[in-house]
């Protein structure tokens, strides 16, 4: 059954993230000078890796204690909480896609297909579901990166050389959390005998995503 209740999570995450925006467009308009002096569309992509990244990283500590915990205890997948951290991590990239102009391809992709997802996702038996259990996976080794989306936001605010070592820590962790993704979706997909068409539909939809990440490792990275 589709978990129409979710909706309304990503309903209202979406005014929050809005509003978020907001909060962060005057108090770096008050705090960094050099914020006025970009344009429009350079302070919306702050607001959205801004707010993004501290949304992220409650959500990831949240999943953390009340999703992946139980998981490794008792192999208990709780659908309905994953089902409203989903549509709280897929607000941020919808409202990206709606609020900010001249986004990278690869990235307004990445988030398009993101949004796909977890739309879909609203409709499975995380417990039951293998495809539904490789999401979450995929999502959670890219909420921990959080620190790469706070880095992309500063990195405007800042002289280029002075956040060198937030970039290359960004990058690394970046590396180790897609690294760890990725080497678990290969173990998964070699281990299974019967995969069916929406595996197939799944592992494309991801390879867009992964296309997107490689491109942003190998920047982060230079």
């Amino acid at each position: 059954m589709y978990d129409s209740d979710a909706v309304y999570w990503f309903v209202f995450s979406c005014v929050f993230v809005r509003v978020m925006y907001f909060v962060v467009d005057q108090w770096l308009s008050r705090t960094r000078p050099v914020y006025n002096t970009l344009p429009i569309f350079r302070q919306m992509y702050i607001q959205k890796n801004m707010v993004k990244s501290f949304y992220l990283a409650i959500l990831t500590i949240y999943a953390s204690i009340k999703v992946i915990l139980p998981i490794y205890q008792r192999g208990f997948w709780d659908t309905y909480t994953i089902h409203r951290l989903g549509a709280l991590y897929g607000s941020n990239d919808f409202m990206g896609l709606v609020c900010v102009d001249q986004l990278p391809k690869t990235t307004r992709i990445h988030h398009i297909i993101s949004t796909i997802l977890v739309f879909t996702s609203l409709s499975l038996d995380f417990q039951e579901s293998d495809i539904g259990q490789a999401m979450l996976v995929y999502t959670m080794a890219s909420a921990s990166a959080y620190i790469v989306n706070l880095h992309l936001a500063v990195r405007l605010l800042f002289e280029r050389g002075e956040l060198v070592r937030l970039r290359y820590t960004a990058a690394a962790i970046y590396m180790a959390c897609c690294g760890c993704s990725w080497t678990w979706h290969l173990v998964w997909a070699f281990s299974r005998a019967n995969f069916n068409i929406y595996h197939v539909l799944y592992f494309l939809l991801l390879g867009w995503i992964v296309r997107d990440d490689i491109i942003l490792m190998q920047w982060l990275s230079k």
